[in-house]
Formats: structure tokens, C-alpha cells, sequence
């Protein structure tokens, strides 16, 4: 799909927690090309500002619709969260570097928060992968302050996976943060287990950490702020680890999904 921005109706937007929203439009050339960890640059076509559209994670894609996730942050989010039916959206996409995975890994996915977005999209290509002479394994290890913002667990459960879920207040699961739930819970890696992990980056670096520690492969989707989506305004650099030192990449075009071993932040 060339990479300007379309314009498509909305088809579904609801309120599914305290200000997250699901929204729904349909592309048949999104759908096509789309794969799990990209994203697409989203702004509602009524409003002149804010002028930079946001990234979203595609969330999910059945058929031609396509689903995106969001919480409400600022103007642009709050834009989006009071349209209706039938309003017009300008997209951009699918944009960036998605998972790299293959139906012969037993995923392990880790999501914290709202990062759950683009790992909803990947289980239910992996399952899809599946063929019926293989029982693959899917674990998901998911976290949230409290039980409400706990999301997509009755999807994750019919695409077969172990659910695994924390909560920081104890209403939910596990008590304390998902990263503890996972080293307690994952004691020696198999060489067919891959992380494919999205949340705040307190988290990524947690995972990351112990991923490395541990020799498992890890794949991080990072969050960072994005203004075009295309590399052209050097807004989302970060550094990452190269054989011959440490080269500053666009989080948008060479992410967002990279491999752990290769994600700096503060060393």
C-alpha cells in the first residue's frame, strides 16, 4: 500500500475500559499487507489540529477489518475517543518492523498494560500457523494495575493459550508485576520458546535483562513518540547495539520490534 495517508469510515468504536477504546475500520490493502508489531499513523479527517497523527499497534485483523487499541493520553487520543460511527479517519500504513516469528516456535508472549495492542494480532497468526499435526505451545504473561485493565483475555483464551496474568492491586491473578510472574514461572527456556514482549519500558528492560541472562530470544516492541511515521523527522531515535559499536536508528523504520540483545537504554 503506498505510504500516504487514506481516508476510511469507522465502523466500531466502544469504550472497553476507563478511557481505552477499541476502534474498528475496514482495508482490504492494510489487511493484506499487515503484519503482527506494525503499526499504522492515525488521525481523525475532521479535526485541523493537533497536525501529527499518533501510531497505533494494529491490534487485530479479521478479514478486512481492521482493529486498533488506544488509551486516552492527550488532545489527539481524546480527538479520536469522541468520534462515532461513520466518521472519517486519515491512516497511514502498515508502517515499521513487526515479530519475526516462525509456526515452529512455542511463543512466549509478555505484555504489560497497553501493551497488549499488538500481541493479540501475533497468537491468533500463530494459531492460524498451526497445522493440525502439530500442538504447538502459546503462553501469555499479561499485567495491569487492576483487573479492569486487564484486556483481551477472553480472545487470548480461544486462541488456546495459557494465560499467566498479575495485577499490581491483587484483583486479578498474581499480585505484583508480570515480570516477577514470569521469572518465577519460567525456570529453564527451551530452545523452541521465543519472547515476543510489549508494555512501558521499566518492563521491556526487566525482560530484556533476564532474556539475556537466561539465553532465551527476546523481542521487544518499543513505545516511543512518533510525528511521520517515515523516518523523516528524527523524532523516535534510540540507540541500539551493533557488532561494531552503537549506531542511532528510527524506532519507526527500524522498529518498532527489536531484538533484546540490541536495545540500549542507560548503559
Amino acid at each position: 500500500m503506498p505510504k500516504v495517508f487514506q481516508k476510511f469510515s469507522i465502523e466500531r468504536i466502544q469504550i472497553i475500559a476507563k478511557e481505552i477504546y477499541l476502534l474498528r475500520f475496514s482495508s482490504a490493502a492494510i489487511a493484506a499487507e499487515a503484519r503482527p508489531g506494525q503499526f499504522v499513523m492515525v488521525r481523525p479527517a475532521k479535526f485541523a489540529e493537533p497536525l501529527l497523527p499518533r501510531p497505533f499497534s494494529i491490534h487485530r485483523l479479521q478479514g478486512n477489518r481492521v482493529e486498533l487499541l488506544f488509551k486516552v493520553i492527550g488532545q489527539g487520543t481524546r480527538q479520536l475517543a469522541g468520534l462515532k460511527k461513520g466518521d472519517l479517519l486519515e491512516v497511514r500504513g502498515p508502517l515499521g518492523r513487526g515479530y519475526d516469528f516462525s509456526a515452529d516456535q512455542n511463543p512466549i508472549l509478555v505484555a504489560g498494560g497497553m501493551g497488549v495492542a499488538p500481541l493479540l494480532f501475533l497468537a491468533e497468526t500463530w494459531k492460524r500457523s498451526q497445522k493440525k499435526n502439530r500442538k504447538g505451545t502459546l503462553r501469555l504473561f499479561i499485567g495491569a494495575r487492576n483487573r479492569d485493565e486487564l484486556l483481551g483475555l477472553k480472545e487470548f483464551e480461544r486462541t488456546g493459550a495459557e494465560i499467566f496474568a498479575a495485577t499490581e492491586d491483587g484483583s486479578y491473578g498474581r499480585k505484583g508485576l508480570v515480570t516477577r510472574l514470569l521469572t518465577s514461572t519460567i525456570k529453564t527456556p527451551s530452545p523452541d520458546q521465543t519472547l515476543y514482549v510489549c508494555g512501558p519500558n521499566p518492563m521491556l528492560k526487566a525482560v530484556r535483562d533476564w532474556a539475556v541472562q537466561k539465553g532465551i530470544s527476546c523481542q521487544l516492541s518499543l513505545e516511543t513518540r512518533m510525528a511521520c511515521g517515515l523516518g523523516a523527522c528524527l523524532g523516535c531515535v534510540v540507540a541500539r547495539k551493533k557488532e561494531t559499536g552503537i549506531a542511532y536508528v528510527n524506532v519507526c523504520q527500524q522498529g518498532p520490534v527489536f531484538e533484546a540483545r540490541e536495545v540500549l537504554w542507560d548503559e
